[in-house]
């Protein structure tokens, strides 16, 4: 009998403490130990459980992480800025089990209190552009197990390695996938749709751009104290040998290309071995005149003197010794203006642009620019002049030879030598010829010309490079 009694009181106590847990459980308040996207809700009432979770979602905004799998590998969408939460239902759908029957209610609050509640509310897609700028930002868009073809140089060869056909992320479709995925507030991770990637047609001509390049004679260099610059060999490859390897190589085939190199017509050691070695012309005047034309003149020499021109480049008199005022250290002396001798700062050096043109005449160099003075000069004969005015009159040569050219300018003794330094690569000469074509109604017409003969005597070509017209005053 007493063994009888026992179970029952404590059947007894048991019931009356499960039926004073469901009179303890207040209908009104969320169970314990209930998050909501990670957020505490326990013991709130459902509107301020609500607006704490619209504040949360306001603060922890971009935290829906979607797991995307694609060619082996993981890559997490964040579409937190695309969705909202619709938390009311879901905490409704909750207090539901604890305003149901008085005997009910025991049983989920002692069930909440040991398990706890972790709910998913319902999802809404808010915003297009952002789920397509997450998408973008997870890298998918660009994701592709298709391989395009490469090449790389190899020795004298240029290698193509084929592409071969794989797979590349469907962003439509995943988009879709998503939407799904947001609607159901599932953490699955979601297989990524794909499409056939396909192996684009190599664009041969953007190769050879890339790859070939013409040889490059050896030279100096203006930015390193005129050092010697190493030259380069070119490289090409016959483009329509190349195209028919490649239509008919397979995926993943390896087409080798020959490359021909190409040596360039001035070496590294043809240049430092014939560098300046030829005396290409020289022609001097002498110089008369006033001590300050005289130091115009050795002003304008050391500006001018050691001038080094590059194959192609172009030697501008004004940008050389620069304008003349007395605070760039020229000195008043007799220059023309309109017919008439006045006194300019920096008169007299167009003796010095004179004498570099005829030097430049016999070294067969191009003149550009030349001008001729308004009378014939004492110290050089017609149509052998070279006029320059500070931004109105300059005088040009430029370097039509395949070697670098030195022009050295020397005035010593009331004597201005300009000599000309390079490299001969025949054994061509020049004869010049001045002509008076006209000498009437107070004006001097001269025509300057070149002759040009090859070693043996024989005339190469005339070339006419000034016609000059002075006031006569004989």
């Amino acid at each position: 009998m007493k063994r009888m009694i026992i179970p029952l009181v404590a059947a007894t106590v048991l019931a009356a403490g499960y039926i004073a847990c469901c009179g303890a459980v207040d209908a009104e308040k969320v169970l314990p130990r209930t998050l909501v996207n990670g957020i505490d809700i326990s013991g709130m009432n459902v509107q301020d459980a609500v607006s704490l979770l619209e504040r949360g979602e306001a603060l922890s905004q971009g935290t829906m992480v979607v797991p995307v799998h694609f060619a082996e590998r993981e890559y997490p969408v964040d579409v937190g800025n695309a969705v909202e939460w619709d938390y009311q239902p879901a905490v409704e759908e909750l207090q539901k089990s604890v305003r149901g029957a008085f005997l009910t209610r025991g049983y989920f609050f002692i069930k909440s209190y040991l398990t706890g509640n972790n709910i998913k509310p319902s999802a809404v897609l808010k915003d297009e552009e952002a789920l397509e700028e997450a998408v973008k930002a997870s890298g998918l868009s660009k994701e592709r197990t298709t391989k395009q073809t490469e090449y790389q140089v190899e020795q004298d060869s240029l290698v193509f390695t084929m592409g071969t056909a794989g797979e590349e992320a469907d962003i439509v479709k995943l988009k879709e996938k998503l939407k799904a995925v947001i609607l159901a507030n599932d953490d699955a991770v979601v297989e990524c749709p794909v499409s056939a990637g396909k192996v684009e047609e190599v664009d041969l001509d953007s190769v050879y751009q890339e790859v070939c390049k013409n040889p490059k004679n050896a030279t100096l260099d203006p930015a390193n104290n005129y050092e010697i610059k190493e030259a380069e060999a070119g490289i090409q490859f016959d483009k329509e040998t190349a195209r028919k390897a490649l239509e008919t190589a397979e995926e993943g085939d390896k087409v080798t290309v020959d490359l021909i190199r190409e040596e360039p017509e001035i070496t590294t050691e043809d240049l430092r071995e014939h560098l300046f070695i030829d005396r290409l012309a020289s022609y001097s005047t002498e110089v008369r005149g006033t001590d300050n034309r005289k130091d115009n003149i050795s002003l304008a020499v050391s500006k001018c003197d050691g001038a080094i021109l590059l194959s192609g480049d172009i030697f501008s008199y004004n940008n050389t010794v620069g304008e003349q005022t007395a605070e760039t250290g020229y000195k008043l002396a007799n220059a023309t203006l309109d017919g008439t001798v006045i006194q300019a700062y920096g008169g007299g050096i167009c003796q010095v642009s004179s004498t570099i043109f005829a030097a430049a005449l016999y070294a067969n160099l191009d003149i550009k620019e030349r001008w001729e003075h308004e009378f014939v000069s004492s110290y050089i004969d017609a149509g052998m002049d070279a006029a320059v005015a500070w931004d109105v009159l300059d005088f040009k040569i430029g370097n039509n030879k395949e070697y670098p050219i030195r022009i050295d300018v020397v005035y010593e003794n009331d004597i201005l030598t300009v000599d000309i330094w390079g490299t001969k690569t025949d054994d061509s000469f020049v004869e010049i010829d001045t002509q008076v074509v006209d000498d009437s109604g107070g004006k001097l017409s001269v025509l300057t010309s070149r002759r040009v003969y090859s070693g043996d005597q024989s005339q190469m070509y005339v070339e006419q490079v000034a016609n000059s017209t002075y006031i006569n005053v004989s």
